[in-house]
């Protein structure tokens, strides 16, 4: 891809602390530790895959900002980086953990990118080259200045007819005490979605209408992916594209499916495994190869098979980002 291609993402670059879960890392006095944040582990799988990528952030003016800045750097990352006196974000979750429910303990209030007004770079800095601009639910929840910015962005993207994703990755604890239907106000601007019927339930408050029996083969659930789709292009009618992801895990066991609605509901391949080594990220992945793929010009089916494959093959691959191990051109 040429330069005038870059793909824009825009979130919190996070230090993921992953103590497991038994304790032992007390007694050890050894913590792993892993760059995290979504919309950077979006940037990083494209970035792995030769895409042009830049990620507007913030980092905090001291050695820990200027490594992480030299570290995106060295993958081929391009950082607009607020700089100011501060703290990096964090987070604490076991490699058993779930980024969806109570047992990630979230570090990053305040931080240098939930205090940040925003204002270093100008939209030409920004859009610079972009062709494609990507932000997840998780950046308009971490404070009023991060909302407007993506409400901003996302504005001006249109005018600079820049396609705009949107991941609607729903975490409770971040949403606790605000309304999550304002991400409503971005929607008019947004013209791929990924997420599932429940993200799209407590976002836009499109209802999940069929019974459903908890299990990954109801076919209710095709049935309710279409329902929802539907109404998603009824009531924003630039969305051109909508990913449901479908992960069901029991204990360490996973199934995982994925569909995308184009003007037909398109169904991948489900995959199934005994054992599971990481729950974080896998979500990131399959938008970064949906972006990938949709760039590439690939038709629709191939699009969503590739995307559906990477993701469920993150769920081996410790840490937040993928890994040479996945390489998108040889699936």
């Amino acid at each position: 891809m040429q330069d005038s291609a870059k793909i824009l993402c825009f979130g919190e670059l996070l230090l993921h602390f992953a103590p497991d879960s038994e304790g032992n890392w007390l007694n050890e006095q050894s913590l792993k530790m892993y760059v995290g944040g979504a919309e950077y582990n979006v940037a990083a799988a494209l970035s792995q895959w030769k895409n042009p990528v830049k990620l507007l952030s913030a980092l905090p003016e001291n050695f820990v900002g200027n490594q992480l800045e030299s570290q995106l750097n060295n993958k081929g990352i391009e950082v607009l980086a607020e700089k100011t006196q501060g703290r990096i974000g964090t987070f604490y979750l076991s490699s058993d953990g779930d980024m969806q429910n109570a047992s990630v303990v979230y570090d990053r209030f305040p931080s240098v990118f939930t205090q940040s007004d925003f204002e270093t770079f100008s939209d030409d800095d920004i859009f610079s080259g972009v062709k494609w601009l990507h932000i997840s639910t998780i950046t308009p929840a971490l404070s009023d200045n991060a909302f407007r910015k993506c409400l901003q962005i996302m504005k001006e993207a249109r005018t600079r007819n820049i396609t705009v994703s949107l991941d609607l990755n729903y975490r409770a604890l971040l949403w606790q005490n605000q309304n999550p239907h304002k991400i409503k106000e971005l929607m008019p601007f947004v013209n791929v979605l990924m997420g599932n019927i429940w993200s799209v339930e407590k976002f836009l408050n499109i209802p999940v209408e069929y019974e459903l029996n908890g299990k990954f083969d109801d076919e209710n659930l095709l049935k309710q992916a279409e329902k929802t789709a539907l109404e998603i292009r009824r009531q924003f009618p630039e969305v051109e594209k909508v990913a449901n992801t479908f992960r069901f895990t029991n204990g360490n066991r996973v199934n995982y499916f994925a569909t995308l609605f184009t003007d037909e509901l398109l169904i991948s391949e489900k995959y199934n495994s005994d054992t599971i080594e990481e729950r974080v990220g896998s979500g990131d992945s399959f938008m970064a190869a949906l972006i990938h793929g949709i760039l590439k010009g690939n038709p629709d089916q191939q699009i969503l098979e590739d995307a559906t494959k990477v993701a469920f093959k993150k769920l081996f691959v410790k840490g937040d980002t993928i890994d040479e191990s996945i390489n998108i051109e040889t699936l």
